[in-house]
């Protein structure tokens, strides 16, 4: 579902069918951003940038193939850094120019404009991190470290639109994206370890047979 939202936002971007009320969004922003949110803002771009967020992400792979969640491990560490490379595509592939509607808070933007890299990253990093991470957790602990994760995202995606540096569908469409590719990874993971379950109950009810005979 996400990957289809994502489509059809992309074609209104190329099209050029959300310029309007993107630069209509970005001018109501613009006229309240108080001095005491400007800090916060900033500190969220800085964490949601991939200098930050990529580390973080290997980092927590590491973490969990030194408790023994190997496969875990591997499977997030592919999804972050594969999640970085299309998001750089995606980029490549639209060339959408950056906005110049409000003053910019803070300096850094990159190239493209849309998707979002900060937002697409971040359900990837800490959204699809902590469903990993709290997937031993009892379910109240669980769901309070989504919901974190889930704000985390979504302030890290509004702190770029706030600070100048993008178009509100730049930022939409990242998390769309991201979320996406978080939850095609976790599809992947089920139907893997389904397959893997299978493999194992074959190969047990043959180890069984051998020791019979």
């Amino acid at each position: 579902m996400c990957f289809v939202l994502f489509a059809v936002l992309a074609v209104a971007v190329q099209l050029g069918w959300a310029q309007a009320l993107d630069v209509r969004l970005m001018l109501e922003i613009g006229r309240y951003r108080p001095a005491w949110a400007t800090p916060l803002m900033r500190a969220a771009s800085v964490i949601g940038s991939g200098a930050v967020e990529i580390p973080v992400g290997l980092l927590l792979s590491f973490r969990l193939a030194m408790i023994r969640r190997r496969s875990e491990a591997a499977g997030y560490a592919s999804a972050v850094l594969s999640g970085w490379a299309l998001y750089g595509l995606a980029k490549y592939a639209f060339q959408r120019a950056r906005p110049r509607v409000i003053p910019r808070l803070m300096r850094g933007a990159g190239w493209y404009s849309f998707p979002s890299g900060h937002s697409t990253l971040a359900p990837l990093v800490f959204g699809l991190g902590a469903l990993i991470w709290a997937a031993p957790w009892p379910r109240r602990r669980r769901i309070a470290l989504l919901a974190t994760a889930a704000a985390v995202s979504l302030l890290i995606a509004y702190s770029r639109v706030y600070l100048g540096l993008h178009w509100p569908s730049d930022a939409v469409g990242g998390l769309l994206l991201g979320t996406g590719w978080a939850g095609m990874w976790v599809w992947w993971w089920e139907r893997a370890g389904e397959g893997g379950k299978v493999e194992r109950e074959k190969g047990g009810e043959g180890g069984e047979g051998g020791v019979g005979e």
